[in-house]
């Protein structure tokens, strides 16, 4: 499916996760973590952002980053070409070294930073490397602790702030933190996020990011609600899109309506599969052809702008 804008403002927060291709290793050696450390304390400092905790994974990583004017990709892009050109030049091998592009979820900092940081240091301890995460040194949870002096490249004033107003205060609640429990549910969603695998918030940050992000918010509106909507529009009645019926046109209405729950609704494919009685595979095809179509089709397109309109109106009323 085409590949959704990444949310942009000054001040946003993200959880960013980058892997080796196919779970491939990103680093051997010593040499290559302070050579990946170097590259992101440049690239901190040339687009103005803040790294708040990290981890840093044999085939992966973690990050809390925080952007002010220039957008994250500035940033990632240069660290993904200067670090595989580095690694396949140094390994004597060519191709990709990462795993398609990074993934980054924006987070509400108020509600979810103090869960983000604890998420990234306890990483070594899920995956059974170490028992404590004091014993891990490829992390900044020593730095939050005091027991190691911070990097010039790493913030842990903001993080630590989450936890008390001086410093041993913030300390002491910080580790207190960290020893406890964090639901499997909360897991889920610090890595995938809450809403289309992009922001991990409550309504009205999500409504928040995206009107900053300037994309239209499509919320509390109900499933029937759209198919109404789509199906005036379409010339189409609600109970024709819920028969057996694959002729094109109803087909491609219940495709639209699908795209729109998906992408502006908050629901998943799943519930478009169980409403219309269609199979997942079949459903997903009629969604990705009409991603792809409403790229190259005007017509469609202002469809689509006219559905999003009309639903608006309902989610506002």
């Amino acid at each position: 499916m085409a590949r959704k804008p990444r949310i942009h403002y000054p001040g946003a927060i993200y959880h960013v996760m980058i892997r080796g291709n196919a779970k491939q290793p990103i680093f051997y050696r010593d040499e290559e973590y302070r050579y990946f450390e170097d590259i992101l304390a440049q690239g901190l400092e040339q687009y103005s952002l803040m790294l708040h905790a990290y981890c840093w994974m044999k085939n992966h990583v973690h990050m809390a980053l925080q952007v002010t004017g220039t957008p994250l990709s500035k940033l990632m892009q240069n660290i993904s070409q200067r670090y595989t050109h580095w690694f396949n030049k140094r390994y004597d091998r060519v191709g990709h070294l990462f795993q398609g592009r990074y993934k980054a979820i924006l987070i509400d900092k108020d509600a979810y930073l103090k869960e983000l940081i604890r998420y990234i240091h306890l990483n070594p301890v899920r995956v059974n490397l170490v028992s404590n995460p004091i014993d891990y040194p490829l992390s900044s949870h020593a730095a939050y602790t005091g027991r190691v002096k911070s990097p010039c490249w790493l913030s842990v004033d903001k993080g630590l702030g989450q936890f008390g107003k001086t410093e041993l205060a913030a300390q002491a609640a910080y580790l207190h933190f960290m020893g406890q429990t964090t639901e499997d549910e909360l897991l889920g969603q610090l890595r995938h996020g809450t809403k289309q695998g992009r922001i991990l918030g409550n309504e009205d940050f999500i409504k928040s990011a995206l009107k900053q992000n300037k994309e239209k918010v499509l919320t509390e509106v109900t499933i029937e609600q759209i198919v109404a909507v789509v199906a005036k529009v379409y010339h189409v009645s609600p109970m024709e899109l819920t028969s057996a019926s694959r002729a094109r046109h109803p087909a491609e209405a219940r495709a639209i309506i699908a795209l729109i729950g998906m992408d502006y609704c908050d629901f998943s494919l799943s519930d478009f599969t169980r409403y219309f009685n269609r199979n997942m595979p079949s459903m997903s095809r009629l969604v990705k052809d009409i991603r792809n179509r409403l790229t190259k089709s005007q017509s469609m397109h202002e469809r689509m702008e006219l559905i999003k309109d009309q639903i608006t109106t309902i989610s506002e009323a």
